[in-house]
């Protein structure tokens, strides 16, 4: 069986200390491709005494929280950009690049994103279901990811780069015992995302990082690497413009990162067999 995940190279981080002006409000319509799943926390009963694991409300409607939004949309977006890097815990340290800079400093991510005391630019509101099913699905035991194993290091060593996985076409998606409550395909959600003070190339990453050029479809919640969690974002045409644009940029470390970014995480490219 192939690996449901590849990596995307890591660039060098860059300071960054232009002065944005932009600010405005990006609506989203969120499509599932493949059902998805996002924690609630504890573990519930259903009539049939069946345990699961619900999928997270927020004020008793079924939402995606503004907060995996934002990690989802991050990841992306420092994969695609001169960002640096603050790895968990259970990775190598001396296989990793020098991807830092001074706690005084600002990559452009942290100056979108925010870090330790300096607020986000950027503020990724709740994402509620307005239509859809839900089904309990049953998945595999799941693990942690093992970074010091072969398939995270290249012939030196070191780290490919950043982690992302694919997508599967749906009805591939692996079963077992564990319930969790899913939202199933075709299902829709709407929000929205706020920004002010960015710049003209942090706008066109966003929306490039949103997937609303449509070349890219993200992966959000549990159970990617079995392949749920794909979905679809859609917004007004100002917002595909400026994703689009991100592509024009003359680095060119930058535009090979994105092509492979569009490799992995455009929908059209999803798996088709687990053989």
């Amino acid at each position: 069986m192939n690996k449901p995940y590849d990596f995307i190279p890591f660039l060098k981080c860059e300071v960054f200390t232009e002065e944005g002006t932009l600010e405005g409000i990006i609506p989203l319509k969120i499509k599932t491709l493949t059902p998805i799943h996002i924690s609630f926390g504890e573990h519930s009963i259903n009539d049939n005494k069946y345990i699961y694991k619900p999928f997270v409300r927020i004020n008793d409607k079924i939402a995606i929280p503004g907060t995996s939004m934002k990690g989802m949309v991050r990841s992306i977006a420092e994969a695609l950009s001169y960002s640096c890097l603050t790895p968990s815990s259970n990775f190598d340290r001396k296989r990793l690049p020098n991807k830092s800079h001074d706690k005084d400093d600002n990559c452009i991510i942290c100056d979108m994103f925010g870090k330790m005391n300096k607020k986000s630019k950027i503020q990724f509101n709740d994402c509620y279901l307005t239509k859809g099913r839900i089904e309990l699905l049953g998945l595999p035991s799941s693990f942690g990811p093992r970074p010091n194993t072969q398939a995270y290091l290249d012939e030196n060593g070191k780290y490919k780069g950043y982690k992302f996985y694919r997508h599967g076409i749906l009805g591939i998606q692996q079963k077992g015992d564990i319930l969790y409550e899913y939202v199933l395909e075709n299902a829709e959600f709407e929000g929205n995302v706020r920004f002010e003070r960015l710049t003209e190339e942090q706008l066109q990453l966003l929306c490039f990082s949103l997937g609303l050029s449509g070349e890219i479809q993200p992966k959000v919640g549990f159970g990617k690497a079995y392949y749920y969690g794909s979905i679809s974002i859609e917004s007004e045409e100002e917002w595909v413009k400026k994703a689009k644009e991100y592509k024009n940029t003359q680095k060119k470390d930058v535009t090979r990162n994105i092509s492979k970014a569009i490799e992995i995480l455009s929908f059209s490219n999803a798996v088709k067999s687990l053989e």
